[in-house]
């Protein structure tokens, strides 16, 4: 990874909020796995200790999450 990358990741993320002050759209299992492969630009925005799994689209702002147990029953 190049020196430009890094510093491109630094400086965008400050602009992320915190994942315990965010509120965002409760959406299913598999609409989030769509969203992982998506072209969209995410970062994971995850509430581990509720159990939630989430993601947040960098040009929207719009953040998205799911119940991570439902989220992995959903794979098997």
């Amino acid at each position: 990874m190049d020196a430009a990358t890094l510093r491109e990741v630094t400086f965008s993320r400050p602009s992320i909020a915190t994942p315990q002050a965010l509120v965002g759209r409760v959406i299913g299992a598999a609409e989030f796995g769509k969203l992982l492969v998506s072209h969209r630009r995410m970062v994971r925005v995850d509430r581990r200790a509720e159990h939630v799994r989430g993601l947040q689209d960098l040009d929207t702002g719009e953040i998205f999450l799911t119940d991570e147990r439902r989220l992995l029953e959903s794979r098997r």
